[in-house]
């Protein structure tokens, strides 16, 4: 069964229109122009390219058998020869048992292949199961754009082509291979990297000058450090200062004997006026100038010493960018090193001035200098490097968008080897099914041979010839028939003539030969080897030439044969009439029916709305609802010119066409002659009449149709029917 029916980009409808349907009767009224017969033409030709933007739901496995016009021209106007139409005849009682045993085995059959087509939409369609895994593992993937894109996020550029739709970023990231290993960096590593090459960080960096301590080693080796400094051996204290071994202890208590004595002093060490003028002079002679010599000689070292320490640069001159924050830690350790070395030093050096006697050993501070420079000669080979990126930052982001989906593939593996395991499970399901599904197909394929082997031993043209002779007698139409030509033709042919054109019958007869022929096709098959499939019927204006008299017949046939037996389907009927209308509403089953009317807008588009039995109006009254619809821009103006000449003739036809022809008399002949000439021609709902009117000055008709009832007296009607108050 059909449940949709959507129109789009194709004659009148413009904008996307749909008949929504769940029933098995289904009847559209509209008035010629509308787009019916669009409808029905997309309905006979789905496939044709000019309807690519329309589609239908259901139906899938129905024949669809279309009267409209087209059926008209292609099986009669082309030739005057019919089709035979072949119909199930009563002859042979066993080929029938075996129909009926092989429809009713494929109907069963038809049940289990609905079950595994279900089976795989669960798998396959739009909420299937591929499709709630998929939109998982996207919804986990899109995580990546809605935390790298955006805003300043400086990795935003990596996802380029591929942040538009979440499809578009799950198939990239899937095509990618994962890494052998985890990647080494981080996406923050990342951020810094392409910091230092886009931005306020994007500069080219000096490189760090090494610590330059120019005559320290030989400082810090000099011999005097080890020698043992002492006086003048030949002072006559030498020898006592030697035995003891204090001469460091004396050179400092001279410093506090007073320049003069005159005759005895006070000793620094007991405070006894013990040191004579002379004593204190052998001490003194004792402390000569090669003594002191050494001493300054360990004074200026010590200063030299100092100054190249004072002269190392602060910890805070190397740390001044991020390639040298990064080791801080080692940095300060190794500068701290050094100069802890060089302070100890020089400690020492200030205690061999004071005790001269002493030897001391200074450290090297070789090495805590090689240490300290061969870090400060990696961090220049960063700085290098990232000058160097900085020269060449297109390579460098395409190598660092490379590494950002490398370990975005790493992290997000999770969720796409699960998805390509839950994939591979559902494709092996969906292989099962498959296979069970071709083999009830095939079992199908087997009961319609034997259809059609049996149908070979039943089939008959006859049945349908008398059906349709029948039929024309039943109706009142007499003098021609449809006889058999050849092996497996009709044809039509009058009582005076053998071979007459379908050319030469009247419009009447034509639509209701047509019209009977399209029913026994229905009813039976167009070939013997044709397979008996579900069908589905649309019969679009079948009555457009007839009087009331078969209009009423046809609408009986059309109910008898389609609306109350089990052979159909689904049955859309299409007409512009609505006494017709009515007649078809006139059935039993009325759950079993839904109402539609296709309205044309004064923007020349189509919409098809859905009616209850309460909205059904007679023709007469519809279009008067044209007119109060135009009002509201629901109505086309040529639909509405019809309108207005339909009313002036049902109306003043009934009760004085000579009072019509007074009232238009009294019109301006000049200023509605437009008007007057468009009433005057032969009129009816006829598509000619319609689209033959160019372009109408839509207010100036309204104004001489309202004029019209005013002479003529009848404007109270002209008012109840466009419900304008007193």
């Amino acid at each position: 069964m059909i449940t949709s029916i959507k129109l789009k980009s194709i004659a009148s409808y413009i904008n996307e229109r749909a008949l929504n349907t769940d029933k098995k009767i289904n009847l559209v009224y509209g008035l010629n122009g509308t787009g019916k017969t669009t409808l029905s033409n997309f309905l006979k030709d789905k496939n044709n390219t000019k309807f690519g933007n329309c589609t239908i739901i259901g139906g899938e496995s129905a024949k669809i058998f279309v009267y409209n016009q087209e059926f008209i021209n292609e099986n009669f106007y082309e030739r005057d020869d019919l089709k035979g139409v072949f119909t199930i005849s009563e002859v042979n009682g066993t080929a029938e048992k075996n129909i009926e045993d092989a429809k009713a085995e494929i109907k069963e059959l038809e049940t289990q292949e609905k079950v595994k087509k279900t089976e795989l939409e669960n798998i396959n369609g739009a909420n299937g199961k591929k499709k709630k895994k998929l939109s998982e593992a996207t919804e986990k993937i899109w995580n990546i754009k809605t935390t790298f894109s955006g805003g300043d996020r400086i990795l935003d550029y990596c996802l380029e082509s591929v942040k538009g739709s979440k499809d578009s970023l799950f198939n990239h990231i899937k095509s990618l291979v994962k890494p052998s290993n985890k990647p080494t960096k981080t996406t923050d590593d990342l951020k810094k990297d392409i910091s230092k090459i886009e931005g306020n960080d994007a500069i080219n960096l000096d490189p760090l000058q090494k610590i330059v301590l120019s005559g320290v080693i030989e400082f810090e080796n000099n011999t005097i450090f080890d020698e043992v400094i002492v006086g003048n051996k030949n002072s006559t204290v030498a020898n006592l200062i030697e035995i003891f071994q204090n001469s460091d202890w004396v050179k400092r208590g001279l410093s506090y004997l007073p320049n003069e004595i005159n005759e005895t002093a006070s000793c620094p060490f007991c405070q006894q006026k013990t040191v004579t003028k002379n004593l204190a002079d052998e001490i003194k002679n004792y402390f000569d100038k090669t003594y002191e010599d050494k001493i300054d000689l360990l004074k200026r070292l010590k200063f030299q010493y100092q100054t190249i320490k004072n002269n190392i640069s602060a910890i805070d001159s190397f740390l001044v960018n991020d390639y040298a924050n990064a080791v801080k830690i080692e940095l300060e350790s190794l500068h701290t090193k050094l100069l802890t070395g060089l302070s100890q030093n020089i400690t020492a050096i200030e205690n061999k001035i004071k005790l001269p006697s002493n030897k001391v050993t200074l450290q090297s501070s070789s090495q805590a200098l090689k240490d300290f420079n061969e870090l400060i000669e990696k961090i220049n080979q960063e700085i290098t490097e990232h000058n160097e990126k900085i020269k060449n930052k297109k390579n460098v982001k395409d190598s660092i968008k490379k590494e950002f989906w490398e370990i975005m593939r790493w992290e997000y593996d999770v969720y796409i080897s699960a998805y390509e395991n839950d994939l591979k499970d559902l494709e092996k399901e969906e292989a099962k099914i498959n296979l069970a599904l071709q083999k009830i197909q095939n079992n199908i394929k087997a009961q319609r041979d034997i259809i059609t082997e049996n149908q070979d031993k039943t089939i008959n043209i006859e049945k349908a010839i008398e059906s349709i002779n029948y039929q024309l007698a039943l109706l009142g139409l007499h003098g021609f028939e449809i006889k058999p030509f050849e092996d497996k033709f009709y044809r039509i042919v009058r009582e005076s003539e053998s071979k007459p054109e379908f050319k030469s019958l009247s419009e009447g007869e034509k639509m209701i030969i047509s019209f009977l022929y399209f029913v026994e096709l229905c009813k039976g098959k167009e070939s013997e080897t044709e397979e008996i499939q579900n069908k589905i019927v649309v019969i679009d204006d079948p009555i457009s030439s007839l009087s009331h008299n078969y209009i009423f017949n046809v609408a009986q046939l059309i109910k008898k044969e389609f609306f109350e037996t089990s052979n159909y389907l689904q049955v859309f009927v299409l007409t512009h009439s609505m006494y017709f209308f009515h007649e078809l509403c006139k059935i039993h089953n009325k759950k079993d029916k839904k109402l539609f009317r296709i309205v044309r807008s004064n923007d020349k588009s189509s919409s098809i709305l859905e009616m209850s039995q309460d909205e059904i109006l007679n023709d007469y009254q519809a279009y008067w609802k044209i007119l109060k619809d135009h009002e509201n821009g629901n109505a086309h103006d040529n639909i509405l010119a019809n309108a207005i000449r339909n009313i002036l003739e049902n109306f003043f036809g009934f009760i004085d066409n000579e009072k019509m022809k007074e009232s238009v008399s009294q019109l301006n002949s000049i200023k509605y002659g437009a008007f007057l000439r468009y009433i005057d021609r032969e009129s009816h709902s006829d598509q000619t009449n319609i689209s033959d009117v160019k372009e109408i000055d839509v207010n100036l008709f309204k104004e001489a149709f309202k004029q019209i009832f005013e002479e003529s007296g009848n404007i109270k009607h002209y008012n109840k029917m466009m419900e304008i108050s007193n």
